[in-house]
């Protein structure tokens, strides 16, 4: 199953998003239901805050593609996102981190819920986060 969304960088899409994911969570029964919500929330609220400080108005597009082992999330938007030299202090962080702070700690929270999470710089003014979760736990021998 694959979707994509584009949606105004506002709070009102952050709530349709919210529901959407619910709802095809409990549809498709989606392992991992809580932790997927909770980091879709926490990339959409990422990218419609960025942009709102950053006075920006094109869309955010969030595109989600699962098959029975994998679920890709990316949102991307229009802000100028992370720069790059900061990428490793933002994936490599922790709660004893001194780098972990007032802002920021979404990502801390999301590094915790799935087992992969990137950045992407698509040009001088788009960014993309993208996660991927194992929707398949490993089974020792």
């Amino acid at each position: 199953m694959e979707f994509k969304f584009t949606i105004t960088p506002n709070q009102q899409s952050i709530q349709l998003i919210d529901q959407l994911m619910e709802s095809y969570m409990a549809l498709y029964s989606i392992p991992f239901a809580t932790e997927i919500c909770f980091v879709t929330h926490e990339l959409v609220i990422n990218a419609v805050e960025a942009m709102e400080k950053e006075g920006r108005t094109e869309s955010i597009e969030v595109h989600m593609r699962n098959d029975e082992q994998h679920l890709h999330i990316t949102v991307s938007d229009f802000a100028k996102g992370i720069p790059e030299e900061q990428w490793p202090v933002v994936l490599d962080a922790t709660i004893d981190s001194e780098s972990f702070c007032e802002r920021g700690r979404g990502f801390l929270f999301i590094q915790h819920m799935v087992d992969q999470l990137w950045f992407e710089q698509l040009s001088d003014q788009q960014f993309l986060v993208g996660v991927k979760k194992n929707l398949v736990m490993a089974v020792e021998k």
